[in-house]
């Protein structure tokens, strides 16, 4: 992923949804225009975190992620950008853990196992 977290989003959503060009972003996504798209690419404007949402949730994406990396994106300060990265790894590992537990849930224990005999 670039730099540019709001124009990443932007692609991925268009990916998924199976669009060509940028004027379908502009009629789909709420309070998108033609020249806030331009400055997105550019770089000099941010998807909004309403924007954001709309498109984590039409990508199933998780939305707080989404949320953190935008405010990540639009922060200014390298001390708040390196905090925000300690709660992407802190959720990174809340969400390996869950799928750690239920893969262990779901698999088999050893009394269940069928003994030859």
């Amino acid at each position: 992923m670039n730099e540019n977290y709001s124009y990443w989003l932007l692609e991925t959503f268009k990916k998924v949804k199976g669009l060509s060009a940028n004027k379908d972003l502009v009629t789909l996504i709420d309070e998108l225009s033609e020249s806030h798209l331009s400055n997105i690419k550019a770089g000099r404007r941010h998807l909004t975190p309403e924007q954001a949402m709309f498109i984590a949730e039409q990508c199933g994406m998780d939305i707080g992620e989404v949320l953190v990396r935008l405010d990540m994106e639009t922060s200014k300060s390298p001390a708040v950008k390196a905090e925000l990265q300690k709660v992407l790894k802190r959720l990174a590992g809340v969400f390996a853990a869950l799928v750690l537990t239920l893969n262990l849930a779901s698999s088999p224990s050893q009394s269940d196992a069928v003994t030859p005999a």
